[in-house]
């Protein structure tokens, strides 16, 4: 047998020179279609399989993806993306409005600017003073505003940014489980994302069925009780402590991982307003 893409005479199903499929034909309507399917979850590592594991035995699924067994399901980071995209799809649907508080910014930093040319060279220098603080607060409000707007709009980067400080402190806190002692930072990562995915599964009907209409989310429009309840139940499986020890933990881990991001928040908050004060200078 020839291969298509190097030339190379071989037996088997897969070239030894190149890696490519004897199964490689040309092109038609079937495998087109086939291929289109793949790229959203609907080939032989299918999505909704997996999601079906993820909803019936979530941490036991995720463990066997960690510990070899990757074959059967689909991978985490690409299902992430696919997932965010039919959320993005939903909005229409949901008659999401842009958020009030964020238009009344957005005036307010416009009729500020016109303020300030108003007054002009003829201001005191109280006044200059105080406009100053303004512009600068006004300055770190809109970055904020541009930031989260943009996170917003790439659920799948917010998504990814806020189960890193989980990835972190699971890491440290299930470090001595009594099925995965020493579980490492890249494998706590993709256990992460799985649960993200679980959980911006889940947020689809109900952002659909429950959710007031306008209404902004962060990252999922769940109640705070339920997503605890997925992540007690996820972490029981995946790391096998009993139910007691695995509620501690989780909601230690909650916390620290919030407060942490909370911290690097603030220090980019405040490293924003020290750019703005200087540059208002």
């Amino acid at each position: 047998m020839r291969c298509l893409n190097c030339q190379n005479e071989f037996q088997g199903d897969y070239c030894p020179h190149c890696g490519q499929s004897a199964a490689t034909r040309r092109f038609t309507i079937k495998n087109a279609f086939s291929s289109t399917l793949e790229v959203w979850g609907m080939g032989n590592r299918s999505l909704p399989r997996t999601l079906w594991h993820l909803f019936r035995r979530p941490g036991i699924m995720i463990g066997e993806y960690i510990d070899g067994k990757r074959i059967p399901f689909f991978p985490p980071v690409k299902m992430l993306f696919v997932l965010c995209v039919f959320y993005a799809l939903l909005q229409p649907v949901m008659e999401r409005r842009k958020d009030p508080v964020q238009k009344d910014i957005q005036t307010e930093i416009n009729a500020h600017g016109q303020k300030t040319q108003a007054i002009g060279k003829d201001a005191s220098e109280e006044e200059r003073e105080k406009l100053r603080m303004e512009n600068t607060a006004l300055t770190v409000v809109g970055f904020v505003k541009d930031s989260m707007e943009w996170l917003q709009a790439h659920k799948a980067v917010q998504l990814l940014c806020l189960h890193s400080f989980f990835m972190v402190f699971a890491c440290w806190l299930f470090r001595k489980s009594p099925l995965r002692p020493c579980t490492n930072l890249a494998e706590n990562f993709y256990a992460q994302v799985y649960m993200s995915c679980q959980l911006t599964a889940m947020s689809i009907p109900y952002a659909l069925i429950f959710a007031p209409k306008g209404s902004t989310f962060d990252f999922y429009p769940l109640p705070s009780e339920l997503m605890l309840i997925v992540l007690v139940w996820d972490f029981k499986q995946l790391f096998g402590f009993g139910w007691r020890t695995t509620i501690k933990k989780t909601i230690l881990l909650t916390i620290l991982s919030m407060t942490a991001l909370c911290a690097i928040v603030g220090i980019i908050v405040a490293v924003a307003t020290l750019l703005a004060g200087t540059t208002g200078e």
